[in-house]
């Protein structure tokens, strides 16, 4: 019987790397030779019409420069609409309030109202209750890509007064004297009949 000794030897390539660094001469002040200088950078955008918050602007070529000098990156932006004041945007349509005063809501009259464009004279109904609205036909905001407008909702409220004076408030209850009348006719009739 014959026994056989057997090693293993594992060999491994030896890897020869010669590398070269060449000496830079002049070294940029900027960049320090790194080919990229960080900062900040302004982009002018044209914004438009009709753009909403949160909506995604992609700016090309206008992102993070490439050290091995390819073209830059995409730059994007996303928008923050700032809350107005006067209006309340819901897409394309806008709303406002319009106070009116007790008098204005039950006998009418004219108002002004705020719009993107500038005030305009609204008639008001005599009879008008509070939470009513009003649509303005194209008075809102542009829709994006389109040239069509949203709408402008006039939403009114009505103001009652805290304070009378002796003389108003004589002919407010002379009023619901005579509205309760009415109604005393009302149910008299509907309880002949």
């Amino acid at each position: 019987m014959m026994i056989a000794n057997y090693s293993v030897i594992q060999q491994r390539p030896l890897l020869s790397v010669n590398l070269y660094y060449p000496q830079l001469k002049y070294i940029c002040k900027s960049c320090r030779g790194k080919r990229v200088v960080l900062g900040t950078k302004s982009v002018k955008l044209n914004i438009m019409p009709g753009v909403d918050n949160d909506e995604t602007i992609k700016v090309s070529r206008s992102g993070g420069a490439d050290p091995d000098g390819n073209q830059p990156g995409d730059l994007y932006v996303v928008i923050k609409v700032r809350e107005d004041p006067v209006f309340r945007r819901e897409g394309a349509d806008i709303h406002v309030d319009a106070v009116l005063s007790i008098t204005q809501a039950i006998l009418g009259g004219t108002i002004q109202v705020p719009t993107l464009t500038g005030d305009v004279v609204l008639k008001v109904r005599p009879g008008t209750q509070p939470a009513q609205k009003v649509v303005l036909k194209k008075k809102g905001i542009k829709t994006r890509n389109s040239y069509s407008f949203g709408d402008q909702y006039v939403h009114f409220n009505v103001n009652i007064p805290v304070n009378q004076t002796p003389k108003q408030r004589e002919l407010i209850e002379e009023f619901a004297k005579e509205e309760q009348g009415e109604y005393d006719k009302c149910v008299a009739a509907g309880a002949s009949g």
